[in-house]
């Protein structure tokens, strides 16, 4: 993954955390922070699992008639 690929899913995961946070007033700031912390965490936990290449096979189902 390239770091700009990488930027842009931070700032993805970030934007999907900030969807769910219940916002203090005053406190936006510290806030929006967390919110990045959330992401590095989502980040990380992508990155730590194996990526499986190919294709699935897909098998046609056979009706019982």
């Amino acid at each position: 993954m390239s770091e700009q690929d990488r930027i842009y899913l931070r700032h993805l995961y970030a934007m999907f955390a900030m969807m769910k946070m219940t916002w203090s007033k005053g406190e936006e700031k510290e806030d929006a922070e967390d919110c990045f912390v959330i992401a590095d965490a989502m980040l990380e936990a992508s990155e730590s699992k194996p990526v499986e290449e190919g294709i699935v096979s897909i098998k046609k189902r056979r009706s019982k008639q």
